[in-house]
């Protein structure tokens, strides 16, 4: 045992205790040896054969030797060479459950453990001190040993370390937390040098613990901004701020460039760590990768600024059919505010009906294309609006909630029913038209037919060429008339829309045009076709008119046409493709019109009602028809067509 520890055990100066030690040494009661460069320990030597001070010489060296041994908090007793208690101090017969007749007995005979008694015979053996820790079960604790060897026997010290391990456990698992953590965590000392930084720290700033910068200076590659991107000053930094004030700091948003360019926004919790003066020695931080979180809370501010400036009226509805969020376009189509609307029942604006509308619509949907439908509310005291309502968003599995969205389609269903009464007055006008017009017609060639008969003889040759001329003329006025009253019918004698498939239009229709085909020698292809949803009949004469423009414009060389199909979003494209004489760009447009001919009755039959026909038949089934072309190279007329 060395001065120092026995003065601690003594609680003396060290210059008391050495002076007592010496003493002891002077009467034989111990043994002393220098180790190290100023080290010295200390034992009790064995008493056989020695010649020891007599009477009260003796007696006060014993007694200071036990004063001495007794005062020392940790366990020391002395065995000679056959392992018999020679001496053991209080704290010795407590450890090992003694008492003073334990002098003289044999140590082998209490409870020591293997690792106790091995380093027995090794340090008699080997005559060099043992150190060593052990488990020791009859006291629950951990105790460091320390065997010094000496001429006539071992001097033993143990010193309970069991709060000592604990501390030493409990720090082992505090590490293992730290490291494992998924939270960055540092300590930066009151100097700014960084002292610690655990794994998820390194991951977190890309860099290896010793390039970690400490947060409180500048550094051109770690430039730390604030959320609207501008610099963040000494001062508003993590550790500057608690340096000054010596307050935490909670949970501070910044961003910073990590060395492979890649932005992270930062969540930083720090607080001091006083020294026993009170005075700073280090701050610690935890810090969170919030980039993810940090990124869906701006695009939410951005949503949430659309929503409440989007024209079109957007609004939530619980599982009880309770408005949770209405912006300001939905509660101005109404007669409420918004504050007024939240928590109200859907039915106050959209009426008692809304449920079962609601329910009907869910019902008809096919697919995951959520339901629109339009609808009457409630926009005041006698005032309702017509809207377009559409589910955009529904939760998962039971559709429990509603997100949806509604247009004022008031004045737009205003024009689709003056619409619809200008169509119908069309219809009427072109029914009578035409059954005013046909029978004039009808007596213009039956006269003209009735006078070539009878004066065909006297008649020359001019004359019967004029007659013909008018009867061709009141033929072609009555197919014009006709196409006319076809063209105002698309709306309103058209068939309900259904699934048709296009590969049997496609056959039909070569077979109607089947003569015309071999006559022009004409090669036509098709790959296969889709499924549409529309009016087969109507379907039929759009393709007719196209395929049948496509051979008869085709020039001198035997006509080739192609029909091909391809999906755009929720319509399917057709295109008719053709190797003909094609159409001039600036010409276009005018193929569409009602009557409108590129080319002469010479060069080519027809109304010129043809193609005005494909267009208000597509246009009824939703979509889009066009031309490209160039003269001499052909034409490729497209179609739009909604999908089933």
């Amino acid at each position: 045992m060395t001065t120092t520890e026995v003065a601690e055990q003594l609680d003396l100066g060290r210059r008391s205790t050495y002076e007592r030690l010496e003493r002891l040494v002077d009467h034989d009661r111990l043994e002393t040896k220098k180790v190290g460069g100023n080290g010295r320990v200390w034992w009790q030597p064995s008493m056989n054969g020695q010649a020891f001070t007599k009477g009260r010489e003796r007696d006060a060296a014993e007694s200071e030797l036990g004063e001495v041994f007794d005062r020392i908090s940790d366990s020391f007793f002395v065995l000679d060479e056959e392992f018999r208690f020679r001496y053991l101090n209080d704290r010795a017969a407590d450890f090992l459950e003694l008492d003073e007749t334990a002098v003289g007995s044999d140590i082998r005979n209490e409870n020591l453990t293997e690792t106790f008694e091995s380093a027995l015979y090794e340090a008699l053996e080997t005559r060099e001190s043992v150190v060593f820790e052990d488990y020791y079960p009859p006291w629950d604790g951990w105790f460091q040993n320390v065997i010094y060897p000496s001429e006539a026997g071992l001097s033993v010290f143990s010193r309970d370390i069991t709060e000592q391990k604990r501390r030493e456990r409990e720090l082992v698992r505090y590490e293992t937390i730290v490291e494992t953590s998924p939270i960055g965590i540092t300590i930066v000392d009151s100097d700014g040098e960084m002292q610690f930084a655990n794994d998820r720290a390194e991951e977190i700033y890309g860099r290896s613990k010793a390039q970690i910068n400490d947060l409180s200076f500048d550094d051109p590659e770690w430039t730390e901004v604030d959320v609207d991107g501008t610099p963040l000053p000494d001062g508003e930094k993590p550790f500057p701020k608690i340096m000054e004030s010596g307050e935490p700091v909670f949970d501070q948003i910044s961003g910073t460039s990590r060395p492979d360019g890649e932005r992270v926004w930062l969540s930083i919790n720090g607080a001091p760590v006083y020294d026993d003066r009170g005075e700073i020695e280090s701050a610690v931080f935890t810090i969170q990768n919030i980039t993810g979180r940090f990124e869906r809370k701006r695009k939410l501010e951005q949503y949430e600024t659309v929503v409440e400036t989007a024209h079109d009226g957007i609004y939530v509805l619980d599982e009880e059919r309770r408005f949770e969020l209405v912006n300001d376009s939905f509660a101005e189509l109404t007669s409420f505010s918004q504050t007024e609307l939240l928590g109200q029942h859907a039915s106050t604006v959209f009426g008692d009906e809304f449920a079962s509308i609601e329910a009907e619509q869910w019902g008809r949907t096919t697919g995951d294309e959520p339901p629109s439908f339009e609808e009457t509310i409630n926009a005041g005291p006698n005032e309702n609006r017509t809207v377009e309502n559409r589910f955009v968003i529904t939760d998962e599995g039971a559709r429990d909630r509603r997100i949806g969205v509604i247009r004022d389609v008031t004045e737009r269903e205003e024009y689709r029913r003056k619409l619809e009464e200008s169509n119908e007055r069309l219809e009427q006008f072109a029914y009578t038209a035409s059954h005013d017009l046909q029978e004039p017609l009808r007596m213009v060639t039956s006269y003209l037919q009735l006078l070539e008969q009878r004066y065909s003889d006297d008649l020359d040759e001019d004359a019967g060429e004029f007659i013909d001329y008018a009867v061709d003329g009141a033929d072609r006025m009555r197919e014009m008339i006709d196409g006319l009253l076809e063209y105002a019918r698309i709306e309103t004698r058209g068939n309900p829309f259904e699934p048709v498939e296009l590969d049997d239009v496609f056959d039909d229709v070569r077979t109607d045009l089947q003569l015309q085909i071999q006559n022009s020698n004409a090669h036509i292809e098709g790959s296969s076709l889709p499924q549409v949803n529309g009016d087969r009949e109507q379907l039929r004469r759009v393709f007719q008119n196209l395929l049948s423009n496509a051979i008869e414009y085709s020039g001198d060389e035997p006509p080739r046409v192609a029909v091909s199909a391809e999906r755009a979003g929720s319509m399917w494209q057709i295109s008719v493709r053709d190797e003909g004489i094609g159409i001039d760009s600036e010409k276009t447009d005018r193929v569409f019109e009602v009557f409108q001919r590129l080319h002469s009755r010479e060069e080519s039959e027809g109304s010129g009602l043809g193609l005005a026909l494909c267009r208000r038949i597509v246009e009824r089934h939703g979509g889009e028809i066009w031309v490209e072309s160039e003269p001499g190279t052909g034409s490729t007329f497209s179609l739009t067509l909604p999908s089933v």
